[in-house]
């Protein structure tokens, strides 16, 4: 009992708190400022499946907010993309998070792209399942028809998926349409959950969220840094733009690297000069 009502007074204070932040004249005039922010968006292997290890980043998106724009984009970078890893050699993107964590991650794509990333947010698989789960699942439409795990997906099918469902429909990449047609359903599912958070009518559902996966989440962000990203662009939530990089697959010493392409490069790059200011 006693347990619960000191909950209760931190989520009180918590709630307090943030209003005046989000509404203080310091608040507002530095949003004034600063109209765009940029977050790494990174998907780890490990966590669920019995997979315990440090793991590596399947999944990046690089995801920018503009209030000037108002406008969100979502920038989808193959694991497979043959670049620099800073202080080691070239690699694939996806072992920057291997050989040095989430900030390596985030250096890499800075040297990539000659850009300042402010944040980054890590998830495992079992945090996928239990964010999906907590916000009461998300709604998609299959691109393609495939089956795994037990589930079948059928293209054009509107469905709706819970955390177990949705980490199967994220994971399928060998008959399904290759790593290109596993980014697109990623997504998928990032839209859907920018799209569910944005209808919360509270802290209190943010910070329930929060609650459910903070094992298995690694961030730069505190609670109440995402509780003003939340309260600053919410209303941006049906205004998201996605961007693909795209390459072609070449094998370099026996193993397989992703190319990227100058076309598709030159597209994201003027795009985040855009949104990045």
């Amino acid at each position: 009992m006693k347990q619960n009502i000191k909950r209760f007074v931190v989520l009180m204070l918590l709630l307090t708190f943030t209003i005046n932040v989000v509404n203080s004249p310091e608040r507002i005039n530095a949003q004034e400022s600063r109209s765009s922010k940029s977050i790494l968006l990174l998907g780890v292997d490990t966590g669920d499946l019995g997979r315990s290890d440090h793991g590596r980043s399947d999944v990046m998106m690089l995801l920018t907010v503009n209030s000037t724009t108002e406008l969100i984009t979502v920038t989808s970078i193959p694991r497979d993309a043959y670049v620099m890893i800073p202080g080691y050699y070239m690699d694939k993107i996806n072992h920057a998070y291997a050989f040095g964590g989430p900030e390596l991650s985030m250096q890499s794509v800075e040297q990539w792209f000659d850009i300042e990333i402010d944040n980054y947010i890590a998830v495992n698989m079992a945090g996928l399942k239990e964010v999906i789960d907590a916000v009461g699942g998300i709604d998609v439409v299959s691109p393609t028809s495939f089956s795994i795990s037990g589930y079948d997906f059928s293209a054009g099918e509107a469905i709706t998926l819970d955390g177990d469902k949705a980490l199967a429909y994220v994971r399928e990449r060998y008959t399904s349409g290759g790593d290109y047609g596993r980014q697109e359903r990623q997504r998928q599912v990032v839209q859907g959950l920018i799209s569910k958070m944005a209808s919360f009518d509270s802290i209190l559902n943010f910070q329930s969220v929060y609650s459910t996966m903070s094992s298995n989440i690694e961030t730069d962000l505190g609670f109440l840094n995402l509780v003003q990203l939340f309260a600053d662009y919410r209303q941006l939530a049906n205004s998201v733009e996605f961007y693909q990089l795209s390459g072609g697959g070449t094998m370099i010493d026996g193993i397989y690297y992703d190319l990227i392409y100058d076309d598709s490069y030159n597209e994201v790059m003027a795009n985040l000069s855009s949104q990045l200011n």
